[in-house]
């Protein structure tokens, strides 16, 4: 998603307000970590990325796929260390968590491995 966001849209913040979510929630669902969101607003990202019928199609069956990042619900970062404050680990943990939960109509099924509940 991120591939075809860039090649129209470079500017995030731009792009946010366009498709009428918040930047931070965009940036969590092209890193996986937050689920993919509801069919309507991936069929606005289609038409806004002019995504040829296959293409769009597509992404829907990886949307019903969609598994988290391993990085969902952690303090993971490259630049963090066991010295690393502990303030920065929980902002990284707080960045690291969804926003919301997958949509029904996705029907994944994910265990609590996966959900970090």
């Amino acid at each position: 998603m991120k591939e075809y966001r860039i090649k129209y849209f470079k500017n995030l913040d731009k792009f946010a307000k366009i498709i009428g979510v918040g930047k931070t929630m965009w940036r969590k669902i092209e890193r996986g970590i937050n689920p993919p969101p509801k069919k309507t607003l991936l069929k606005k990202f289609a038409s806004l990325t002019h995504m040829l019928a296959y293409e769009e199609a597509q992404m829907y069956q990886l949307a019903k796929r969609w598994t988290p990042s391993e990085d969902t619900n952690t303090g993971n970062h490259i630049l963090l260390s066991e010295h690393s404050k502990a303030e920065w680990r929980e902002a990284l943990i707080k960045e690291n968590t969804p926003d919301y939960t997958i949509p029904k109509e996705w029907n994944v099924n994910l265990s609590k491995d996966q959900t970090g509940l």
